[in-house]
């Protein structure tokens, strides 16, 4: 298949895909939920604000648990004590070219490795040195070696993910894998870091001047072409020569750096989102070296490639109608939004952008409310525009099960010109910042040489990464050709337009192109098939993308979960979770096109089944609740 041929053929096929879903013969657990009788229309809204396309990896506490070696790489030298979080840093890690271990963390391996910064010419004297992590296998029974976790992004940090989840990863992949992350480059505590800005004020004061989405106001996409632009230029300039090798094919080769140094050549790897491209770059450059590998939440390779793509908000506005008709089947009680039928919800949701629109909410601290906003961070009176509003709906797409209860909470609130809720929702999503302050001991404003050494995510990643992959192309993001993009992503998706499209306007000026540019093939026979999961519906890597990427590996199997979110960790389902386990420890796949319930449907709808669906395995279920952290 050639890259960047999405045609007609896919499209029927996944066409048929989903209509045999519906038959018997493809279903793990009960049947499809019927749908309302009356659908809600899908009109286009006028109006918008915002052009920042956020970091949505969420970490949360971290889990502490009794630590153990395992006779793999090279350990530290006896001497060394486990250091605990609150004294140790990966700085006291000294680089090395093979993976030398450290203990830290109270209960995990830490090293840093050293390779090429660039693979086309490896004898350069310059390096990056990844952070890696980890998490020893807890069952000696049949050890599997080491499985490779990645969160997507770009900018997930592989590190915090694995010293946060590992006991759920482990739960739901087996615990007699070793749990890897690795922070790719640029990111968290991988050096030499990467990041637009010279520390967290420059980026704070730049974010105060955020505009609004691409509908918000006539001639709104010149504002924001030319303030995506100058931000592309800084970055670029912020970045110099390093942001020619932060490319995907470079962390496909850093992984299987890491793999070797382990003493391993074939891959375990699970990979989300993003992480999606990672894996299928791996599997096409190695086909040979490829064990295990579960590719959840596809991004379409050839639209990730030409930087053109249109496809991945194909199934948006379906989780956008899917709340509108989950909230009416809630009823009243259940949805703070209900109303009589699926199409007076959205009206109700369409009043409320459109009262936003003209009349922006102020709220104020008052004598009522003071405690309550203090708690939040917020210590100035806000002002909140329908773009605010807009960019928190769309991106509640992305967990429905944990976020649409609470969406309708604050879109009832909202109309009854209450924003106290809608902050709790958007400062918990990242959307909305709480007050920004400056004092010569606040955090905000510490001056640094560049940034910390620490596992975080980093936004950025979204832009530096996705931004150089592809064929070098002078108009291919110039503003006539964002103009007719715009037009035609309201034309699919005039839900949620506006607000997807900050992922394409985040390439606006940008020129600089990764060296190593891998853009295939990617049809190759892997040594063992791959696994690949989508959601029925995705906001952002709907499942097209898993089957149009599933052709490119023959044997490979596309798992369909019945359900609404952004990849299967969205909601759980202990029927894909026993697939994905059979699948690490045996190698047999589900048959292509086995169609696995959620465990849960939003706004607390009883599902039919469930009680068939329930063996009591509440660590599964434990696991497959924490597992939603990883969005």
């Amino acid at each position: 298949m050639e890259p960047g041929k999405y045609g007609d053929s896919l499209e029927e096929e996944e066409l048929r895909m989903r209509d045999s879903l519906l038959g018997d013969e493809n279903k793990d657990t009960c049947q499809l939920e019927s749908q309302q009788d009356e659908k809600p229309r899908i009109t286009r809204s006028g109006h918008g604000l915002r052009n920042k396309w956020l970091d949505r990896l969420i970490l949360g506490l971290l889990v502490f648990w009794v630590y153990m070696f395992l006779p793999y790489g090279e350990d530290a030298s006896d001497e060394d004590t486990v250091l605990r979080e609150d004294n140790w840093s990966w700085e006291s890690i000294k680089p090395n070219s093979e993976l030398v271990w450290h203990p830290c963390f109270d209960e995990f391996d830490c090293a840093r490795l050293e390779v090429p910064l660039d693979w086309l010419e490896p004898t350069n004297s310059s390096k990056v040195v990844l952070a890696v992590l980890r998490k020893n296998a807890t069952s000696k029974v049949d050890y599997n070696g080491p499985l490779f976790v990645n969160p997507g992004g770009p900018g997930g940090s592989g590190v915090g993910t694995v010293k946060e989840l590992w006991k759920a990863v482990h739960i739901t992949v087996g615990a007699n894998h070793d749990i890897i992350g690795f922070d790719p480059r640029g990111i968290g505590a991988t050096t030499p870091s990467a990041h637009c800005w010279n520390g967290p004020r420059e980026e704070r004061i730049w974010g105060i001047q955020k505009l609004g989405l691409v509908d918000s106001h006539p001639g709104m996409i010149y504002d924001l072409y030319a303030h995506q632009s100058v931000e592309s230029r800084n970055c670029e300039a912020n970045l110099g020569d390093l942001s020619r090798f932060l490319g995907t094919a470079s962390v496909a080769r850093d992984m299987l750096e890491i793999l070797n140094k382990l003493g391993y050549e074939k891959l375990r790897y699970w990979g989300l989102s993003y992480g999606t491209v990672i894996g299928g770059t791996f599997a096409a450059m190695y086909p040979d070296k490829v064990e295990r590998l579960v590719s959840d939440g596809n991004v379409n390779y050839s639209e990730w490639y030409n930087g053109t793509g249109i496809h991945y908000i194909e199934d948006t506005d379906k989780v956008m109608l899917a709340f509108f008709d989950l909230c009416h089947k809630a009823g009243p009680q259940k949805c703070a939004l209900y109303a009589s039928t699926p199409t007076a919800i959205q009206e109700r949701l369409e009043g409320i952008y459109t009262k936003l629109q003209k009349y922006p909410l102020q709220v104020f601290p008052t004598t009522n409310n003071t405690m309550e906003l203090q708690s939040l961070g917020i210590t100035r009176p806000k002002v909140l525009t329908y773009s605010d509003v807009k960019n928190a709906v769309i991106y509640s797409l992305y967990q429905p099960l944990a976020l649409f209860h609470h969406l309708a909470k604050a879109l009832a609130a909202l109309e009854a010109d209450d924003g106290i809720p809608f902050l709790k929702l958007a400062i918990a999503q990242g959307h909305i910042q709480p007050s920004f302050t400056c004092s010569c001991d606040s955090p905000d404003c510490e001056e640094e040489s560049g940034w910390p050494l620490k596992a975080i995510g980093n936004g950025d990643a979204a832009t530096f990464v996705k931004c150089g992959e592809g064929d070098a192309d002078a108009d291919k993001d110039s503003l006539e050709v964002m103009i007719r993009y715009e037009e035609e992503l309201r034309r699919k998706s005039p839900l949620s337009a506006s607000v997807m499209f900050n992922i394409r306007l985040s390439c606006a000026g940008w020129k600089s192109r990764t060296k190593w540019n891998f853009v295939g093939p990617f049809e190759q026979n892997t040594s063992h098939p791959i696994l690949f999961i989508g959601n029925s519906a995705d906001n952002i890597t709907p499942l097209g993308s898993a089957i149009y990427n599933s052709h490119f590996f023959p044997g490979s199997s596309v798992l369909v979960q019945n359900s609404y979110g952004h990849t299967s960790a969205s909601c759980p389902s202990k029927c894909t979770a026993k697939h994905r386990l059979a699948y690490f420890q045996t190698g047999i796949l589900p048959s292509n096109g086995t169609l696995c319930e959620p465990d849960f449907i939003p706004f607390g709808i009883e599902t039919e089944g469930m009680d068939s669906q329930s063996d009591g395995d509440e660590e599964l279920e434990w696991a497959l609740r924490e597992l939603m952290k990883l969005l």
